[in-house]
């Protein structure tokens, strides 16, 4: 991650006004701020050790997200669930816990990004409202000043008809008095993306279910668009059927989860711009030399056109590779791929990163290509990963080298660099999520590294001398039968 890039993600991340996690799959903090460790009631430090209460809260979290992994080829996302819990001074709060996976670029899961939201006083609130609407059915009077004086957006509605907004839900949507938005459809209020949530929670509730939070996106009457969130109740108003609702505007909250969300996707991408703009400048300025030659030369030299000819190809080469590397991978699809073709295109993707530290990569020479099974673009992503920690380990120049024995059963790949090597408890913590020796590293690239190896059917290891270099070598099963190959 660069500098930039990783100080925007701990800043939003930090400073954010919710509780924010990112767990592990195993149900551990991985990273928390301090709004979550002043929630749950601990020093910040303390997260580090659980309690028994937060070790049940995690497993609770662990539980929900595994489930809605399982659900989602269903298209079914249980993103959110409520969750009661005592802080050590033994006061009881109502949580919202939101959960989504975090996955890399080429959507290798990493790890759950957790919100911590204290529901408490809504709750409350809610166990006010459905009092009142007990007890106030002819007190009606009473009960819409009492929504007058809450600083959440209240609004009643009759089959789909607003009948009644408080002055908090005014303000929401820009509305300057009662009248404009009295006997107004929900329709032209929610936008027609959520069109469909509406109808859901209309069926829920015919079908006698809870109706649950929600959240929305709505048209304000001056044309800006924000998220609420909220819930519904259904009440007896003027005599009639209806429903009311109380929400919170949470367009700020959606827009620091967007941000957080999308510095985490981008950590890794532009890291290769310079190099590439390098490596294009090189065969350019090629072809502008040779072209001036032609230009001077009194008779065609057919010798001048390959090289430029040549030089093209490379640059359209390298830009193929920017474009796979970049387009979504929406499915997996695994087939024969010829290993050492595959090393030489990243070798030349990386050269020009590589040129800019003064370094140069040396990969294998070998006539006959190696055949492997597996997705191209992971394993592309595996020894792009891998060069780059080779490339970030040396500042002072020097060469990578590239190994590759292979035996009818599996081929084994090495990268070794001359940079400054790691010591036994440094290589032991490799894989762990966020930790890492560089200064502006999450930690995540090994761990991702390591994840489609081992998808792959194999495995990876390493060897370090401190000072001296280190190496990773990648094993791999290898094609019996590659001359039914294709690529």
């Amino acid at each position: 991650m660069r500098p930039n890039e990783f100080q925007s993600f701990d800043f939003t991340f930090t400073h954010a006004v919710v509780g924010m996690a990112l767990v592990s799959f195993d149900g551990t903090f991985l990273k928390w701020n301090s709004a979550l460790s002043t929630l749950l009631g601990y020093e910040h430090n303390e997260l580090q050790t659980p309690s028994s209460t937060v070790r049940t809260l995690l497993t609770q979290i662990r539980e929900i997200a595994e489930l809605g992994r399982s659900l989602s080829s269903l298209n079914i996302h249980p993103h959110r669930f409520q969750q009661d819990y005592y802080q050590p001074t033994g006061q009881l709060l109502s949580l919202e816990i939101s959960i989504s996976i975090i996955s890399d670029c080429d959507g290798v899961p990493l790890y759950y990004f957790t919100q911590f939201e204290n529901k408490t006083i809504i709750r409350q609130m809610e166990a006010q409202l459905q009092e009142a609407e007990n007890n106030l059915l002819e007190k009606e009077t009473s009960f819409l000043q009492l929504l007058e004086g809450l600083p959440l957006t209240v609004v009643i509605t009759a089959n789909g008809i607003i009948q009644y907004a408080n002055s908090a839900g005014l303000q929401l949507i820009h509305a300057e008095s009662l009248d404009q938005v009295l006997v107004t459809s929900t329709n032209d209020i929610v936008d027609l993306s959520n069109y469909q949530i509406v109808q859901e929670r209309r069926e829920r509730y015919y079908s006698g279910n809870t109706l649950g939070s929600v959240c929305y996106l709505i048209n304000c009457l001056n044309g800006q668009q924000k998220y609420v969130d909220g819930f519904t109740l259904p009440i007896t108003f003027n005599g009639n059927k209806a429903f009311i609702g109380i929400f919170k505007d949470i367009s700020q909250q959606m827009l620091e989860e967007e941000r957080l969300i999308q510095s985490e996707k981008l950590s890794t991408a532009g890291q290769l711009a310079a190099g590439i703009a390098h490596e294009i400048r090189n065969p350019l300025t090629a072809i502008n030399g040779f072209m001036k030659l032609l230009r001077s030369s009194e008779r065609m030299n057919d010798k001048y056109f390959f090289i430029i000819e040549s030089e093209l190809k490379r640059i359209e080469f390298i830009v193929n590779e920017l474009l796979v590397l970049s387009k979504p991978q929406t499915t997996h699809t695994s087939k024969p791929v010829d290993l050492l073709s595959l090393l030489e295109q990243v070798s030349t993707l990386m050269n020009g990163q590589a040129a800019l530290k003064d370094l140069k990569i040396l990969p294998v020479c070998a006539d006959q290509p190696i055949w492997i099974h597996g997705e191209d673009y992971q394993l592309k992503q595996v020894f792009i990963n891998l060069l780059k920690n080779a490339m970030e380990a040396m500042n002072h120049g020097g060469n990578i080298y590239i190994h590759v024995h292979t035996t009818e059963t599996e081929s084994r790949i090495s990268v070794q660099d001359e940079g400054c090597g790691m010591n036994e408890e440094q290589i032991r913590a490799l894989g762990k999520p966020f930790y890492t020796t560089k200064e502006t590293g999450t930690g995540l690239g090994f761990m991702i590294t390591q994840n489609i190896v081992h998808n792959h059917g194999g495995a990876i290891t390493v060897e370090s001398i401190p000072e001296q270099g280190t190496t990773f070598t990648v094993t791999i099963p290898t094609l019996l039968e590659p001359e039914e190959t294709a690529i």
